[in-house]
């Protein structure tokens, strides 16, 4: 079996050289990278995992911890944080918690466990916790889709009010005044920036998103971002408010479901009622008729946070950075 050493010989290099190319740190040349990329590829040299975590203290993975899987949001993202890991030569570690808290302590304790070398958190409900456990076991952290205000790691969030805004502005041009509101679990910040953005949109910026139930005036569902729920909650939604010209889901997951309750009750979309949704899945697009949503950059995203979570890893003195990305409206056939 080829070792670092007759990698270095092959390609003419010395050790060190070849060390700062497989493990992404340094400066090395453009040619003396591909010299050390041939004579790997040549001797067919596989690095020992144990023994370069024993050299650079690191594993060369990363931790990555989101609710739901089932939900076609977060695969998307998943997809762009692995291809930026690679690119690095990481591997990924993913645990799902399913929306449950002592889910996400168990995952935290299983990551440090594996001494992964740095951690994403995704849309966790528990994230100042979690975020404070990781920084005092020295592990990098970096946040994808929370709105909690931190000086001291890496967020990449959307501008959800910004999204919801511009999805409430298209509805009101196509001529909607009366719009229900799918809207998503309590414990989910971008779903209480949704909420929030269409409350103000329709002028009731003085009511409260966890007061709801003081308002059953308000052509407003309770849901979670699961299909099934979105189906629920638009039948309740209409058996109370069935004057409304459009649906709007807190997700596309939710309008799904309202688009699936619609056209097993034979109510024409657009025509009778209009469907709108929030991400952009590629489901949205597959469907009869095609979802209006807005979209997010999911996989620009996950790539945009691993890259995060690298620079943090090789340089923890490196300057905390906060990208907000703007969703953009997408134009179908359902608004």
């Amino acid at each position: 079996m080829a070792t670092i050493k007759d990698v270095a010989q092959r390609a003419g290099l010395g050790v060190g050289t070849v060390s700062r190319v497989l493990n992404g740190s340094g400066y090395v040349s453009d040619e003396a990278r591909q010299r050390v990329l041939d004579a790997v590829r040549d001797l067919n040299y596989v690095p020992n995992a144990q023994a370069r975590a024993m050299m650079t203290r690191r594993t060369m993975t990363l931790g990555v911890v989101l609710p739901d899987l089932a939900n076609p949001y977060f695969p998307r993202l998943v997809r762009g944080i692995e291809d930026e890991a690679q690119r690095h030569g990481y591997s990924v570690i993913l645990l799902e918690t399913d929306w449950q808290p002592a889910n996400e302590r168990r995952a935290i304790d299983i990551l440090r466990r594996q001494s992964v070398d740095g951690t994403i958190l995704v849309d966790v409900t528990l994230s100042d916790l979690l975020t404070n456990l990781l920084i005092a076991a020295n592990i990098p952290v970096v946040l994808i889709g929370r709105g909690a205000e931190r000086q001291d790691v890496p967020q990449i969030t959307v501008n959800n009010y910004k999204g919801a805004t511009e999805a409430m502005q298209w509805m009101f041009s196509k001529g909607h005044r009366r719009i229900g509101f799918l809207a998503g679990p309590e414990h989910a910040v971008s779903a209480k920036q949704r909420l929030r953005a269409y409350l103000d949109f329709m002028g009731w910026d003085a009511i409260l998103g966890d007061e709801l139930e003081k308002h059953p005036e308000l052509p407003i569902a309770q849901t979670d971002y699961s299909f099934e729920k979105g189906r629920e909650a638009t039948e309740q939604l209409l058996w109370k408010h069935s004057d409304i010209t459009c649906i709007f889901g807190v997700n596309d997951m939710t309008a799904l479901g309202a688009l699936a309750y619609l056209a097993a009750q034979r109510i024409s979309v657009p025509d009778t009622l209009a469907v709108f949704g929030f991400d952009d899945v590629l489901m949205a697009s597959l469907v009869h008729p095609p979802l209006t949503t807005m979209h997010q950059p999911v996989y620009d995203m996950g790539v945009a946070g691993a890259r995060l979570l690298i620079e943090r890893i090789k340089n923890a003195e490196r300057e905390v950075q906060r990208l907000v990305f703007d969703p953009v409206l997408v134009v179908r056939q359902s608004c």
